[in-house]
């Protein structure tokens, strides 16, 4: 279930977990990878949620675990609508999507279905690279073969 707020459908969350959505910018300048901020108090706030965030806004500076792989890519915490999923969708620029959460880590969205029109994300069954990379970057992490403050080896 995607969970929408509001006249305009904002995106929410995604079950019980966080949802990104990685979209090309119009102006052909890169990727942004867009998430529902805390303002509103609907969010959860999550440590998955703040590991990617925090780990995909280093990757903009070519810093952090997994840097170098992930380029052009804008990091933002926003409402996003149903409308701009559709229009990004028809116009090809809807790359990925994938919930996040602490029991799955990241879980690929392979379609929306919305006001009966099926929006199919080009990943299919599989993650997308983003969504890999976010997921092995973690899991090293997690695992200690990637030294970080968010890891200590016992």
């Amino acid at each position: 279930v995607l969970w929408l707020y509001g006249a305009d459908h904002q995106i929410t969350e995604v079950g019980a977990m966080n949802i990104f959505f990685l979209i090309k910018k119009r102006d052909g300048s890169g990727n942004e990878l867009v998430t529902a901020p805390l303002t509103r108090g609907d969010i959860l706030a999550g440590v998955t949620r703040d590991s990617i965030l925090e780990m995909t806004r280093a990757w903009q500076s070519n810093a952090g675990p997994g840097a170098g792989v992930v380029k052009n890519m804008d990091v933002s915490e926003r409402w996003l609508t149903m409308g701009e999923v559709l229009e990004a969708h028809k116009e090809g620029r809807l790359l990925e999507a994938f919930g996040a959460g602490t029991a799955v880590v990241v879980s690929p969205v392979k379609c929306i279905m919305y006001k009966d029109q099926q929006i199919e994300l080009p990943t299919g069954e599989d993650a997308g690279p983003v969504a890999k990379h976010v997921w092995n970057t973690l899991m090293d992490v997690q695992y200690g073969k990637i030294e970080h403050p968010w890891s200590v080896v016992i």
